[in-house]
């Protein structure tokens, strides 16, 4: 265990890759019963999201773990940029779940992170014991993703943590983030320094390619929403965010009656799942585990 609460390992995927993960064990025993936690992040996002989130399911007897997709943080690039889709990030998963040999996980996932739960179930359905879907449902409109996904062409580097900062702010300023340390924070979760001193996107440039060629309009998630139909199922929506619109929830809320869900007031996509609401969705989840 590091100072950190958490250590650091590392798994061989089908295709060799040598993917990172944190694993935060729990601070006392809990009941013998209890699944993991497995936290997946957002699409160019990594496990140093969760790391708050994951301290505090570590005090209360979870463990949890939080992997970085390949091509994001600490996991290796793919040399092959069409591997970078949500097919291969499952079977990653599930090569990860095996080494680790757990049988059942509480999946909490932000955006693309969520996907990826929802298709766990289509899946891998035994797997599940429970999920918590950050700011993302069971539709995912296509207009929304155009900024996100201009953002992620962008091949510009920072001299500054500074500069890194205020890119951020001004190009998503509904992030849940408030005075100068937590945008730092985020900055920090979002970006690394490089050998050469500069700042640097903490993913690989080429996980866009994919998306570039997806066909246009919204994609349609219900088969794989209506697959967690016998899994405790949580939602967090950011008050702000246009990839949850309060419509899809309530649509969402409409065909799972007792589906458990609160919105983030003041925030956009997505959620850091620090705030109470958050918390609160995330423990009435982990209550029916």
């Amino acid at each position: 265990m590091t100072d950190a609460g958490f250590t650091e390992h590392r798994f061989t995927a089908r295709d060799g890759l040598e993917l990172y993960y944190r694993d935060y064990a729990p601070a006392r025993n809990g009941p013998d019963h209890r699944p993991a936690v497995l936290c997946l992040p957002g699409l160019t996002r990594n496990s140093k999201d969760f790391h708050q989130p994951a301290l505090r399911l570590q005090g209360l007897a979870w463990r949890v773990v939080c992997p970085d997709m390949r091509g994001r943080g600490r996991s290796p690039h793919d040399p092959d940029p069409a591997n970078y889709r949500v097919e291969a990030y499952l079977d990653d998963m599930r090569n990860l779940l095996a080494v680790l040999g757990l049988h059942r996980v509480v999946v909490i996932g932000t955006s693309m992170g969520g996907i990826m739960a929802m298709a766990m179930a289509a899946v891998m359905p035994t797997v599940l014991a429970g999920v918590v879907l950050n700011d993302v449902g069971a539709v995912v409109p296509a207009e929304p993703l155009k900024p996100i996904i201009d953002s992620m062409r962008g091949r510009g580097t920072f001299a500054t943590w500074d500069q890194a900062v205020f890119a951020l702010r001004h190009g998503f300023p509904d992030l849940p983030a408030d005075t100068d340390t937590e945008w730092m924070d985020l900055a920090q979760a979002t970006f690394i320094e490089g050998p050469d001193g500069r700042i640097h996107r903490d993913w690989d440039l080429d996980i866009v390619k994919p998306l570039l060629a997806l066909p246009a309009g919204d994609t349609d998630l219900w088969p794989y929403f209506r697959a967690l139909k016998r899994v405790p199922t949580g939602v967090v929506r950011g008050a702000k965010s246009d990839i949850l619109s309060a419509e899809i929830l309530t649509a969402m809320i409409h065909d799972r009656p007792g589906l458990i869900h609160a919105t983030v007031p003041n925030v956009g996509h997505p959620p850091n799942l620090r705030e109470q609401p958050s918390k609160e969705v995330i423990d009435a989840v982990l209550a029916r585990v």
